[in-house]
């Protein structure tokens, strides 16, 4: 049957009109940790049903809204799911989620089974694979044993087919995962390692890919299996998988909007198809009753059934459905099957090079630490939303091809730039009052927008005329304005020297004086020092020295004047203090 659907898929994306996407498909996690081994029975039955009745409230949750799960399960709660028989609670939800299109697969952390409900862990910080392979079988087995239980021994698909999702903390090295993935004919990778984005760009992989042996977000598209994307726990703060993530209720709002925001350039736009995803972890247990998890998911899933779930664009396209892994991987293999040898995603370089990012910067850097607050009713056809990041509030706004001019004073500050989330130009500055809305989405936010004062800051040393160089400015530091000009006082008399800059600052020894810019820098033309011991230099920022140099509003930048010092002897220059100026729209 899987291999009939995958087929039907692949029919289907072949038959796309041009430019449409495919939806994204949204996957929500519910798995079953293991259990503390050194727990009574008493303790390890309670924990089995306080994990049972937190399922039930989920679907309780999600069935209304025909939302499926995707549900893993160590071995520990499938043999007390068997022990419970068919018309135990666990059964009882396990036929639940995967009658309602859920699916059922294992996740394990280091535990094996040493006897009946008995399940110590592995000890050392790397086993060897042997005993990796043992905690899989171990945990595989009983999931199959609790999925036949829960049926009577006659589940609606063979158990190759229901338990074809595997999560685990082992192994430890990425080419024994892929060993044991292929022993075990496992085909579907749960979210989790490929996190690690996050840490880079401020969101997750939007793309199901096959990982690679060697760096499991670069992709090898001859992996034994496809690596399903997500984020962490659903509600909760705080370092997971070494990366600290913000996966509250206004932090995934964000990011929602960011994903949809890149899924619809791609459909306008006539890019070429590609699978988009994105989703939630969560353990059973993180839904007992007052936790964050529940919260957040009470209130997050009315929101996505009232902006995402089901919206239809101009082009036709759906904008969201859900699904889960086994779904997205099976859309991947169609996709797969009709666009071969395509890549789908590779993070390679493990940095923030933005040569390499797949999706749009303007989305990546503005709304970055942003978190939604409101939606707002503005009327016309438009969609907006109001962001914070603490400090500043932004709103993203669009709507059709028929320009409309809003008014977001009641919500903004004087100061905001208006930038457009798709070009990454800034369309206006310091009018919110009066904001020109399209069909581009819209990111109209007071960060960056304030134009602060510039400091001094470094040391700097006597010069041969004995005084000690400075650095200053006159012009506003207005990017638009284009009027900022450098100054230097006190240099040496008919020398010549250079301002420069850098993005980040730093105070090293350096000639007869001290470095404040850190490597690397951007170097002006030469200027004379006149007999004042004066210099300066206008600052055009539409020509700047390279084009990582270029000065964009809401940046920072360290500048210094570098001069010859013959009369001084040793290595004949100095250097002023440093200036940081932070550039406006």
């Amino acid at each position: 049957m899987k291999h009939i659907y995958i087929l039907l898929l692949g029919a289907l994306l072949t038959g796309q009109a041009a430019g449409q996407q495919d939806p994204i498909r949204l996957t929500f996690d519910v798995h079953v940790d293991p259990a503390p081994n050194s727990l009574s029975m008493p303790a390890k039955i309670d924990l089995y049903e306080e994990r049972t009745e937190n399922m039930a409230w989920v679907l309780d949750q999600t069935e209304p809204l025909n939302i499926p799960i995707s549900f893993l399960s160590t071995g520990w709660y499938m043999e007390f799911l068997q022990g419970a028989g068919a018309a135990g609670p666990g059964a009882v939800v396990l036929r639940r989620l995967y009658d309602s299109g859920g699916q059922i697969g294992s996740h394990s952390h280091a535990e094996y089974r040493r006897g009946p409900f008995d399940w110590p862990s592995i000890s050392g910080a790397n086993p060897p694979l042997s005993d990796c392979r043992q905690s899989w079988q171990d945990n595989v087995d009983w999931v199959n044993n609790g999925i036949m239980a829960a049926y009577s021994g006659s589940p609606p698909d063979s158990l190759a087919v229901i338990n074809n999702c595997k999560g685990s903390h082992l192994p430890k090295n990425e080419p024994d995962y892929h060993t044991l993935m292929a022993e075990f004919g496992i085909t579907v990778r749960e979210p989790g390692p490929e996190e690690d984005y996050y840490g880079t760009f401020g969101h997750h992989i939007w793309h199901a890919y096959r990982p690679a042996t060697h760096n499991y977000m670069a992709e090898d598209l001859s992996a034994p299996f496809v690596q399903v994307t997500a984020g962490p726990v659903i509600g909760e703060v705080g370092v997971h998988h070494g990366i600290h993530q913000d996966m509250s209720l206004g932090s995934m709002q964000n990011q929602l909007l960011q994903l949809y925001f890149n899924w619809r350039f791609a459909d306008r736009s006539g890019a070429p198809p590609k699978v988009w995803t994105w989703g939630w972890g969560s353990h059973a247990h993180n839904y007992d009753p007052s936790s964050v998890s529940r919260e957040t998911l009470s209130a997050l899933l009315p929101w996505i059934e009232t902006h995402l779930r089901g919206r239809i664009e101009a082009s036709g396209s759906t904008a969201l459905v859900y699904d889960t892994h086994q779904g997205v991987a099976a859309v991947y293999e169609a996709w797969e099957a009709a666009n071969p040898g395509t890549s789908s995603f590779s993070f390679d370089t493990l940095t923030q090079d933005w040569n390499e990012y797949p999706f749009l910067r303007p989305v990546a850097e503005e709304m970055l630490g942003m978190s939604v607050q409101a939606d707002l009713s503005l009327g016309g056809g438009l969609s907006a939303f109001l962001h914070s990041d603490g400090t500043d509030n932004a709103v993203s706004i669009w709507g059709t091809a028929t320009s409309t001019t809003v008014d977001l004073s009641a919500h903004l500050g004087s100061a905001v730039r208006v930038v457009g989330l798709e070009t990454g130009i800034v369309y206006a500055v310091n009018n919110p009052a009066a904001v020109e809305v399209l069909d581009e989405p819209l990111f109209v936010t007071e960060r960056g927008a304030s134009c602060s004062s510039a400091a001094n800051y470094c040391a700097t040393t006597p010069n041969s005329t004995g005084h000690y160089a400075t650095i200053s400015h006159h012009g506003s530091t207005s990017v638009s304005a284009n009027d900022l000009v450098l100054t230097a006082a006190d240099a040496v008399p008919g020398q010549f020297g250079i301002f420069f800059y850098g993005s980040h600052a730093t105070q090293v020894t350096f000639g007869n004086g001290f470095r404040c810019v850190d490597l690397p820098i951007q170097r002006l033309s030469v200027t004379s020092i006149d007999a004042a011991g004066d210099a300066s230099h206008a600052l055009d920022n539409t020509t700047p020295p390279s084009a990582s140099g270029q000065i964009t509003p809401g940046t920072d930048w360290h500048f210094q004047f570098w001069f010859r010092d013959p009369p001084a002897g040793g290595s004949y220059y100095n250097l002023s203090d440093g200036l940081t100026v932070p550039f406006c729209p």
